[in-house]
């Protein structure tokens, strides 16, 4: 039997790189297992024993992906116990969120390094699984800043934190925020025409009404995993709409075919 404190060490070593889409644990000729990136081992140093992988399939936190030689990915169960371990504060919470430091700069001018959650964002997640490009979220993130600036979110109650303004000043800085108002809006009507209605119902859930993909597809009637397609092809006509270079991937080759 292998000590409980000995697989938590050794899942936090291994698990952390395993924390990718393109990032697998394979058995070596030699019987132990090294973490991959892609098609090429990460580290000829990182490697972990047979029943330590054992260990992990016995406690969910790694899933098979039934290949030969045999290859396991990070499971649901898995990713949430190291953002657990690695929480500050309340690890519970932290396990349903993507915590990174960013630096900002507040209201004095001063910079602070703050720990904020990729969670909060549909786009933030799939964009740290791989599931979209960096040019789709940026046009994803550009579409839901317009839909903020233009104020088309619904108002459930009296904006208090809104400036009591009066005189000239006043009058003329409620003319800047209006203009503000209705250029966002015209940005975001032409956008949302621009990628279309079939794809554009879509776009206004996940990045506007920050829904995710499984939430979306109950709504719009969807089988599973339609609305990843659907997404992706409505982040690119987005992109291409905004200026941004789309990176098409790899297409099957062309068969050739004629009419009778």
């Amino acid at each position: 039997m292998i000590a409980e404190r000995e697989v938590c060490r050794e899942a936090r070593r291994i698990l952390r790189k395993l924390d990718g889409e393109t990032r697998r644990l394979a058995r070596g000729g030699n019987g132990k297992y090294l973490v991959w990136r892609g098609d090429k081992p990460e580290s000829s140093h990182t490697t972990c024993a047979q029943p330590i992988v054992a260990a992990f399939l016995a406690r969910d936190w790694v899933v098979a992906l039934g290949t030969n030689p045999e290859s396991y990915r990070l499971s649901e169960a898995g990713a949430a116990w190291l953002r657990r371990q690695e929480a500050d504060g309340d690890p519970y919470a932290a396990q349903h969120q993507i915590r990174v430091k960013r630096t900002i700069v507040d209201e004095e001018g001063i910079e602070r390094i703050v720990t904020a959650n990729r969670g909060e964002s549909p786009l933030e997640r799939l964009r740290a699984r791989g599931l979209i490009d960096a040019a789709q979220f940026a046009a994803g993130e550009r579409l839901r800043r317009d839909y903020t600036l233009a104020q088309l979110g619904p108002r459930l109650g009296v904006d208090l934190s809104a400036h009591v303004m009066s005189g000239t000043r006043g009058a003329q800085r409620e003319a800047l925020i209006a203009d503000t108002v209705l250029a966002a809006k015209q940005r975001f009507a032409r956008a949302m025409e621009a990628v279309g209605p079939g794809l554009n119902d879509l776009l206004f859930e996940v990045c506007c009404a920050l829904a995710g993909l499984e939430e979306s597809e109950r709504a719009f009637g969807w089988p599973t995993r339609a609305a990843k397609v659907v997404l992706g092809l409505a982040l690119d006509r987005l992109a291409l709409h905004y200026g941004f270079v789309v990176t098409a991937p790899n297409r099957a080759k062309m068969r050739g075919w004629r009419m009778d």
